[in-house]
């Protein structure tokens, strides 16, 4: 059973970009131009991005330590999944370039962007586990600054982004009602491991916002 949840990871994006790829091959094609090039170079992000990050999956395997994540890894994955199939099979086919769809895909880039910094800024203490090495230490560098989860803030506004340029009201509820949810209980239960765990972080989260300054 470890074993399956050390390889979790990895196979939760194998299926996820299979599942990605098949939906737009099947949907964008017939959207009409120029929005069919927009739309497959958003796809075509989205999958670049999935796969830089496929290699900390990879080094998921062997790490073991599945216990404290409490099961929010799955949640997290499926609240995305759902997220992103919705909108790509739902979204209506665009025929002009909207104001919205340049929003959604400006926004999607920059949160992008500032997840891999932050995620950079943890290096080898970035997991997708909740998990903590024998030598964790705080990282309060780059966007570690200003706020508490910086890479937890561009996952959220990426995919707001997404559904901002892929829109329909299912996806958008997803988003909402699922997937954020997702993210705030992966917080609560990360933020539990470290109080209890790591020196200083109580510390660290004094005046730190979460996610966004003024919001939470």
């Amino acid at each position: 059973m470890l074993r399956l949840q050390e390889r979790l990871p990895l196979l939760l994006s194998v299926s996820f970009v299979s599942a990605i790829v098949v939906i737009a091959l099947w949907r964008l094609p017939a959207w009409p131009d120029p929005m069919r090039w927009l739309a497959l170079a958003f796809v075509g992000a989205y999958l670049l991005w999935l796969g830089r990050e496929a290699r900390v999956a990879v080094g998921e395997i062997g790490k073991g330590q599945t216990a404290l994540d409490r099961g929010t890894l799955e949640l997290y994955a499926f609240g995305r999944a759902a997220t992103v199939l919705c909108a790509l099979a739902l979204a209506p086919a665009q025929d002009r370039v909207t104001a919205q769809a340049l929003l959604g895909f400006a926004l999607f880039i920059a949160a992008v962007l500032w997840r891999l910094h932050a995620i950079r800024e943890l290096g080898r203490f970035y997991s997708h586990r909740v998990r903590l090495a024998g030598d964790h230490q705080i990282v309060d560098t780059g966007p570690y600054r200003f706020m508490r989860h910086p890479a937890y803030t561009g996952m959220i506004f990426a995919h707001l982004g997404l559904v901002l340029f892929f829109f329909s009201w299912p996806a958008a509820a997803l988003l909402g009602l699922l997937f954020v949810p997702a993210v705030v209980l992966r917080i609560l239960v990360e933020e539990r491991v470290l109080m209890a765990t790591l020196d200083g972080y109580a510390e660290f989260s004094r005046g730190r916002p979460r996610l966004l300054p003024l919001v939470w």
